[in-house]
């Protein structure tokens, strides 16, 4: 179905207040066109011929020359979800437009002596969990913190630092805090302020501010070209010819996967972040699948699942109770056959697709992802169709549209920052394919340019809530589904607010991917352990050993926060039901309509053997005033002191806000939060939260 009348509504209401009026004419004449021609696109007619091949454009171009590492800028990026690397991508393409070569740098290959050799650099660092690096960045802060470095090691050195954090968390922003003082401190001199982005708000809108308040006069001042004037158009947009010819790859689809060509310069592993999850990543059967709510509402977002994968002929997925699990989802099939016709590879959906490099490049090329596939699970796996792209990637597609009216709409909507965020952020969240109909109707592109430009399918963080002692080939988690119609997101995501990360807290599967497909990629991540840092923005959710004998074990969860308590509840009954101190706190809206794992508990409380102790429940729509687990957990401050002073554990799995409404119950209790530090240091303290 084209575009439809919910988002015409929206339009009605809205769009006068916050869109321009040449966006606004434009996307008003596209909605209501009575011009079959003009409707072409949204009823999924594909055009009529590519407007370049890849093939055809690459061969303009030579390849580019290598970057110095005493000339020019050079971008470093720390990240673990794609973020801070998007960023710094942005960073070097509109370092062409202010006339300064700019090259992005993975910390992952960062070598020090290299290094001290820029005289111009920018970080891009995100924060993980309690203020740990990310984990591409951990040999840099080694080598940042080492106090035997001199303190000249870096003179003539200029930099400026971008950081990535969330506000909730008590060390915000830490990792770029700390760059940009070591920095200093080794010598540098700072050009422009340090940047700090806020996840819990809009960490879109932070780095655009910060750019806007003179990042690029103040680069082009550390690299001496303060006097020149920028040469790009208030656009900022490139030509087809200039996207065409930067990118190193050129798609071939053949029916049989073995008759595709081969270039051994095009490499395994993962051209980004993304990329290097796919290849490290495994498939793996769903077998099981089961409503955990007594009253879902699909259609309105009320739905939890429970799912099961098979994990048995992975032997080197590592997992244990309470893990992380990372999980591929799908795009949905409608979405794919959409884009596929629009691309005009309808009919080849099954065909398989391979990379080749693209004429004039003669540097080995890193595959975008896992190839030979079938066209059908490159648009499907790896290409996010759902979420619309950022401002970067809709100016290279824009350069693919022949009409001037569309493009130039296109091209002032992303120009104006807060109508760009409203329209695909909380205020409509008009999806890729409504920015398609509404704006590229005359684009015309081949599949291997879309499959390098379009953004890269994220996977999705859940808790695992099942037990390895249990079951080893089973691994289970609740998935909470999106919502199906249009309106507040469920979860204001990862960017990444807006891309979307389910973890504990969150409603799960990202609004607009399918509900779940037959087989999953998946890994697990064990953080903590062996001295890494978490992977996820929380600690190992390790539970006491049995033998340790009476140590209390105090459990606070809501909604899928339950999920590794359940894994607890299943570990115990796996080790016999032999403790003898075990408390839960679970919180949900109503007893009769979304109590997660309500039979499992009950049993755990009434059956033979007992595994839980007990189990306090806050049902916050029962009654009046609200009551959630923190005003539970209040009213028995003193039992769990006195637990806590016997050496009792406590655990805690659920939103930022109730993680942190906890902590301060449980900061209140000892005494002060410096006692809640003293437990987090002895691993009696552990927390996962989420959005």
């Amino acid at each position: 179905e084209s575009m439809g009348h919910e988002l015409r509504d929206i339009l009605k209401l809205c769009a006068g207040v916050v869109l321009s009026a040449a966006a606004l004419r434009f996307i008003w004449k596209r909605l209501f066109a009575a011009d079959s021609s003009r409707r072409q696109l949204q009823l999924g007619g594909p055009p009529a011929t590519p407007l370049l091949q890849g093939s055809q454009a690459n061969g303009a171009a030579g390849p580019a020359k290598e970057l110095e590492p005493d000339s020019g800028i050079w971008i470093y990026f720390g990240s673990q979800s794609g973020t801070a690397e998007g960023f710094s991508k942005e960073l070097e393409q509109e370092g062409a437009e202010h006339e300064l070569k700019a090259k992005v740098v993975d910390l992952e290959d960062f070598d020090p002596d290299q290094f001290a050799k820029h005289k111009v650099v920018v970080l891009v660092l995100a924060t993980y969990g309690e203020g740990d690096p990310t984990d591409n960045a951990v040999e840099f802060f080694k080598w940042l913190k080492d106090d035997a470095l001199e303190t000249d090691l870096l003179q003539g050195m200029k930099y400026c630092v971008m950081g990535l954090g969330n506000r909730q968390y008590v060390n915000f922003n830490s990792c770029g805090k700390i760059a940009d003082q070591r920095l200093e401190e080794l010598g540098a001199s700072r050009v422009y302020e340090l940047g700090v982005g806020d996840d819990d708000q809009n960490i879109e809108e932070d780095f655009e501010q910060w750019k806007e308040n003179g990042l690029w006069p103040a680069l082009r001042k550390a690299c001496g070209q303060e006097a020149a004037e920028a040469r790009h158009e208030a656009s900022g947009a490139p030509t087809a010819a200039q996207v065409v010819a930067s990118l190193p790859l050129k798609a071939e689809v053949q029916e049989d996967a073995r008759k595709l060509p081969v270039d051994p310069l095009v490499q395994v592993g993962g051209s980004d972040i993304l990329g290097k999850w796919y290849f490290q990543s495994n498939q793996a059967p769903v077998v099981g699948e089961r409503e955990l709510r007594q009253v879902p509402n699909i259609e309105a977002g009320k739905s939890t699942k429970h799912i099961d994968i098979d994990v048995k002929k992975i032997p080197a997925l590592d997992w244990r109770t309470a893990d992380n699990l990372e999980v591929l989802p799908r795009n949905p099939d409608e979405t794919v056959a959409w884009f596929a016709e629009r691309l005009g590879v309808k009919d080849d959906l099954e065909s398989s697709l391979g990379f080749v490099r693209a004429p004039g490049v003669e540097r080995p090329v890193k595959k975008p992802f896992p190839t030979p596939c079938t066209v059908k699970d490159a648009l499907s796996l790896y290409c996010d169709l759902c979420q619309a792209p950022g401002k970067q990637v809709v100016k290279k597609l824009a350069s693919f549209i022949r009409s001037e009216d569309e493009r130039e709409a296109v091209l002032k909507l992303v120009e104006d920052r807060s109508a760009y965020h409203w329209f695909t952020g909380e205020g409509v969240r008009a999806s890729f394919r409504e920015l398609f109909e509404l704006f590229f109707a005359s684009a015309e592109i081949d599949l291997g340019t879309f499959l390098q430009l379009c953004p890269r399918q994220k996977s999705r963080p859940y808790t695992i809530a099942s037990s390895s002692r249990e079951d080893r080939h089973t691994i289970g988690f609740p998935r909470a589904a999106g919502r199906h119609h249009r309106g507040p997101p469920g979860s204001r995501a990862p960017r990444a607010r807006r891309r979307g990360v389910p973890r504990a807290g969150r409603r799960g599967w990202r609004e607009g991917t399918s509900a779940l497909p037959g087989r999953v990629l998946v890994d697990a991540l064990r953080p903590h352990r062996g001295g890494r840092p978490p992977l996820d923005r929380h600690q190992a959710v390790d539970l006491p050993a049995a033998a340790e004998g009476d140590d209390a074990v105090v459990m606070v969860g809501a909604g899928t926060g339950i999920a590794p308590f359940r894994g607890f509840v299943r570990e115990f009954r796996a080790e016999g039901g032999t403790r003898k101190n075990t408390t839960l706190f679970f919180g949900c809206q109503k007893s009769a309509e979304d109590f997660l794992y309500k039979d499992e508990l009950e049993e755990a409380i009434a059956g033979e053997p007992k595994l839980l102790g007990e189990l306090v429940t806050a049902f916050s729509r029962e009654q009046n005033e609200k009551v959630y687990v923190q005003h539970q957990l209040k009213k028995r401050a003193s039992d769990v002191l006195a637990l806590l002073n016997q050496g009792a554990y406590l655990y805690v799995c659920g939103s930022i806000a109730m993680g942190a409404a906890i902590r301060e119950e449980v900061a209140a209790a000892l005494g002060s939060p410096d006692h809640v530090s003293r437990l987090q240091t002895e691993g009696r303290y552990v927390e996962e939260r989420g959005d």
